[in-house]
């Protein structure tokens, strides 16, 4: 793990581009308001730090001339009521609306982590959600990616493919993809994503435990020292 956080991949990758995908998050619904809101402590210290050490990462990669991009995925489909309504719909909607009109901002606290480190709303790669007044929003709607006719069972696995396999978003020719990926996904992205649909990627995969359903009922949340007692697990993939 030290040397991703030294960026010795990046170093040693001929790709000109460093594409980050971190700060994962879920969107919570309330019905009551009619809105959806992000939630970045839901699964502890997961969606921020993996944010933080990607912006760091950035920070290096950029200083020996890579370009940067970063892509958020809000999960806006694990915490959806089971009886979907249009409340639920509108709530979501109007989430990713006020997310892409012009000059929207990332929320405060990531805005705060990429500025730090250097980085803005300009180094986001934004989706094109084909909904009118959300072709370029700073998050990736989960069920939009989910919704694709690819032919793959695993739902997860189908979102992350359809990011990776849409050049407008990812380019393998010239694309380097360091991911921080939650460690319940990593059995769903490793053998169905990786292992077999995705070709031809030069790419790092760091698996970090989130909260645990022990921590769920003492009501605590995962700290960044959790992550690291848990385990952090590091795969890679060349070309």
């Amino acid at each position: 793990m030290h040397k991703i956080i030294n960026c010795q991949d990046c170093q040693q990758t001929k790709k000109q581009k460093i594409v980050l995908f971190a700060g994962n998050f879920p969107l919570i619904y309330n019905l009551q308001n009619m809105i959806a809101e992000a939630d970045t402590q839901k699964w502890g210290a997961f969606s921020e730090y993996s944010l933080e050490l990607a912006a760091r990462i950035g920070n290096h990669a950029k200083q020996i001339g890579k370009e940067i991009k970063f892509a958020f995925f809000a999960d806006d489909h694990s915490y959806e009521p089971k009886e979907k309504s249009s409340s639920t719909k509108t709530a979501r909607h109007n989430f990713f609306k006020k997310s892409s009109e012009n000059n929207a901002e990332l929320m405060l606290n990531y805005k705060k982590i990429l500025n730090y480190y250097g980085f803005s709303e300009k180094d986001i790669i934004k989706q094109n959600q084909n909904k009118y007044n959300r072709e370029n929003c700073l998050y990736f709607s989960e069920k939009i990616l989910r919704s694709s006719k690819r032919i793959i069972q695993n739902p997860c696995a189908r979102e992350y493919v359809e990011f990776i396999e849409n050049p407008r978003y990812f380019n393998k020719q010239t694309d380097y993809l360091i991911s921080f990926i939650p460690n319940r996904c990593s059995s769903n992205i490793c053998n169905y994503a990786l292992d077999i649909h995705i070709k031809d990627i030069e790419s790092s995969h760091i698996f970090m435990q989130t909260d645990t359903d022990f921590l769920e009922l003492l009501n605590k949340k995962a700290s960044k020292e959790d992550i690291w007692i848990w385990g952090v697990n590091y795969r890679k993939d060349s070309q």
